[in-house]
């Protein structure tokens, strides 16, 4: 039980630094900076379609504005009343409301759902994008969906304020709403995820992405209360500018949480990444042991692992013990723990080329699976160097052995 424990903690711990690096990586305080810039020009126009809708549910503009205040002081918290200032205004011209009118608001929103979608494409590693046609009607769906969704949690909070606010108690109403928040951004997740992710991973990311929000949040309100004049250069323009700033930060957290869910999806080729590096310590060893509970073989002296001309498609690397290749009849070759075989099926699809017999009694194998393989190639260069280089001095030594 307690082995079980630290297992899982060192995957998480594995799956959070990968996170960190990945971001890194993917460029992605540049990405959210984007994203910042793009909602610049999509907020007013998501808030005044916001503010449409709920004129079908709710008669009173003033019980509307109400609702989007609330709205607005939850996600932009800081100088909100610019922001509000400029709805209001917009909002009481009759003539924003034609048909062209609102196409041109949605059609301001695309480019940031656009943008956030190619995003998630380049964290997932995802090559195959939806055509132009197809991508424009995901992403007019998406803002529908989070109109649909800010909606919901204008009648949810105020339901429960009067449900959850007891005497002056809020603290059932913050559990309601960091949970209400997380299931938001479960549903934003799903809506823009390109690959196939198992929810669970996606309820570990929306929890993530909400708790690092609900830290930010008031350490950039520490900020502005310990340094009043940040973002004064900008003059007349410091909201804006603090505005812009608090949705980078946003963006930045969003982003995160999608390297954490996307780490996770391939958290075992992670783990099978250390194997070709080599690198010792406690974590390897931990992650070496969790590889042998999921992707582990285990072999006698004498017993066949695979035979020559045999289908298969999965390659194998050997942890202890030692495997003999052999090719019709003749041994090509002893391998050693470090070493790994069976590569040629897997990347050519074919029948096996040799067969292989385990050596020694516990002779302990990795099983890598295509799928696993392919991410391992495609995220680590030096891995694919690596593969190469094995290759051409396999191929130099059959030579030799020919001539």
């Amino acid at each position: 039980m307690l082995s079980n424990i630290k297992d899982k903690l060192n995957t998480a711990l594995i799956v959070f630094w990968q996170s960190i690096k990945s971001f890194s990586k993917n460029d992605g305080s540049s990405v959210a900076a984007s994203l910042a810039y793009y909602s610049l020009f999509a907020m007013i126009p998501l808030v005044l379609l916001l503010f449409f809708t709920l004129s079908f549910f709710i008669t009173s503009s003033e019980t509307v504005m109400q609702r989007i205040t609330m709205l607005i002081s939850q996600f932009i918290p800081y100088y909100s009343d610019t922001i509000l200032t400029e709805v209001y205004t917009l909002a009481e011209h009759k003539g924003i409301w034609g048909l062209i009118s609102m196409a041109t608001l949605l059609w301001t929103s695309m480019p940031l759902m656009s943008t956030l979608r190619t995003a998630f494409f380049d964290i997932f590693k995802v090559e195959e994008k939806p055509s132009f046609l197809k991508a424009n009607l995901l992403d007019l769906g998406v803002i529908l969906l989070t109109l649909a969704l800010l909606i919901g949690i204008s009648f949810a909070d105020v339901a429960f304020k009067k449900i959850l606010i007891v005497e002056g108690n809020t603290f059932f109403y913050g559990i309601a709403s960091f949970c209400l928040t997380a299931a938001i951004m479960m549903v934003f997740y799903l809506s823009f995820i390109p690959a196939k992710v198992s929810f669970s991973y996606i309820i570990a990311g929306s929890v993530l992405t909400t708790f690092l929000w609900g830290v930010i949040r008031p350490v950039f309100g520490l900020l502005l209360s310990y340094n009043p004049q940040y973002g004064i250069a900008f003059g007349s323009l410091k909201a804006l500018f603090i505005i812009i700033i608090w949705i980078y930060y946003s963006f930045s957290v969003l982003l995160f949480g999608t390297e954490v869910i996307a780490n996770l999806r391939r958290k075992d080729v992670l783990l099978i990444r250390g194997l070709f590096h080599g690198k010792p310590g406690k974590h390897a060893e931990r992650a070496l042991r969790k590889l042998k509970k999921k992707f582990g073989r285990s072999y006698s002296a004498g017993e066949i692992i695979f035979n020559e001309d045999e289908k298969g498609s999965e390659m194998f690397y050997i942890i202890s013990g030692r495997v003999r290749l052999i090719k019709k009849g003749q041994t090509l070759k002893i391998m050693q723990k470090g070493e790994y075989f069976g590569e040629m099926a897997l990347l050519l699809g074919t029948p096996r080329t040799t067969s292989s017999i385990a050596e020694e009694n516990d002779t302990a194998l990795i099983l890598i699976t295509p799928e696993n393989f392919e991410t391992l190639l495609k995220e680590d260069a030096k891995i694919a160097i690596l593969l190469l280089k094995e290759l051409a001095t396999r191929l130099k030594n059959t030579n030799e052995m020919l001539c």
